[in-house]
C-alpha cells in the first residue's frame, strides 16, 4: 500500500473504530517500530495529550494496552481513555480504557484507577 488512496482507505477503516478497538489495532502495529542503536532505545507509542485551560504546559500520558488475559481475551471496558496511573517500572504516566493494562514502553503490568 504505497498510494494515497490505499492509505486513505485504511484511515477510513480506522476512524470508525471506538477508541478501545483502535488502541488494540495499534498495539499490534506500533511495537514493530522499536529501535535499539548505540545504547539508545526508541519505541513508537500512542500517547494522549491534555491541555488544561487554567494550567501551564501539557499533560502527556502513554496509552497502555489492556491486559487481554485479565479480561479473558477481551479489551476491557468499552469506554474512552478514562483510567489513569503510572508504570511502576519506568515511571511513565499511563492512560487506558482498562484498569488492568501493560505499559507500551517497558511492557510492565500497570494498575490504573
Amino acid at each position: 500500500m504505497t498510494t494515497d488512496e490505499g492509505r486513505d482507505r485504511l484511515a477510513e477503516q480506522l476512524v470508525v473504530l471506538p477508541v478501545y478497538e483502535l488502541v488494540d489495532v495499534l498495539r499490534r502495529v506500533l511495537p514493530n517500530y522499536t529501535e535499539d542503536n548505540c545504547g539508545i532505545r526508541t519505541e513508537l507509542v500512542l500517547a494522549e495529550v491534555t491541555d488544561y485551560e487554567d494550567e501551564p504546559g501539557l499533560e502527556v500520558e502513554l496509552v497502555a494496552w489492556p491486559d487481554r488475559d485479565y479480561y479473558n481475551g477481551g479489551l476491557g471496558i468499552g469506554q474512552g481513555l478514562w483510567e489513569h496511573g503510572h508504570c511502576a517500572k519506568c515511571d511513565a504516566g499511563v492512560v487506558s480504557n482498562a484498569k488492568r493494562a501493560y505499559c507500551p514502553y517497558c511492557g510492565s503490568r500497570c494498575g490504573l484507577t
